[in-house]
């Protein structure tokens, strides 16, 4: 008598012997876990070029201080990024600090009326220009600053049509001049606001050296249509505190 063979013992059977043939490296590659790769660190993509504008308020120091009082005037910068995470930049800057200025109101011209009366101001004030590095470390969002500037300044003293701190620069004439080397040091934090721009404040030194300039009254009208001026010399130094804020130039590069 013939037995047949349990069904369920034959796919018993046929599994145990096919678990026994081992598998070829492509379906053992399609049944092993997948194991992400690990991300690469990624170079933070910050802009390259940045620029900024400041009010500046500025104290006199030493000797410049027993002849000058409070300034007051605007500075702008511009900086270029050297590494990609913004610690080292190129730094340049010019700026106007005006310690003096008067106003009085004359004829445009010498007639015997006065058909045309307008105000010339007088101003006295420092020219700037520099460049220099810039060091800069972050610390959560805020980014604290250290600078240096080298460069060229000029005290002038000029008058021309206008009222307030400064004359108009088409119809002036400067009275009393004197240029040379500069330098600037400073340090001060940014606190980003919206987009990339940032709020600044800081304080700097700056230091102009021996240098001749005339102070406020230091021109006088006389009789014949000459001037006379009462030119000071001592050291020109300053202490700055500026406050303004700083934009990008471009945008993020492509990471």
């Amino acid at each position: 008598m013939r037995q047949v063979f349990p069904r369920s013992a034959l796919s018993l059977l046929l599994g145990t012997l096919a678990g026994s043939v081992p598998l070829s490296a492509q379906e053992a590659a399609a049944i092993a876990p997948v194991v992400p790769a690990a991300s690469e660190p990624t170079t933070p993509t910050i802009p390259r070029w940045y620029a900024g504008v400041a009010v500046d308020i500025g104290r006199p120091t030493g000797a410049f201080r027993r002849n000058v009082g409070q300034a007051a005037g605007a500075t702008a910068h511009v900086r270029l990024r050297i590494d990609p995470y913004g610690l080292l930049s190129l730094r340049f800057e010019g700026g106007y600090l005006n310690y003096g200025h008067e106003s009085q109101r004359t004829c445009l011209a010498n007639t015997p009326a006065c058909r045309v009366a307008v105000n010339v101001t007088t101003a006295n004030g420092i020219l700037s220009a520099g460049i220099g590095p810039e060091l800069s470390l972050p610390l959560g969002p805020v980014r604290v600053s250290a600078h240096g500037v080298v460069g060229a300044s000029r005290l002038s003293t000029f008058s021309g049509l206008g009222g307030g701190l400064l004359p108009d620069f088409v119809a002036a004439d400067e009275h009393f001049g004197d240029g040379g080397f500069a330098w600037r040091t400073g340090a001060g934090l940014s606190v980003p606001v919206h987009r990339g721009v940032a709020f600044d404040l800081s304080v700097s030194y700056q230091g102009h050296g021996q240098r001749d300039y005339l102070i406020k009254g230091g021109v006088t009208d006389n009789a014949d249509g000459t001037l006379d001026l009462d030119v000071k010399r001592s050291t020109a130094n300053v202490l700055a505190w500026h406050m303004g804020f700083t934009a990008p130039l471009t945008r993020k590069p492509k990471p």
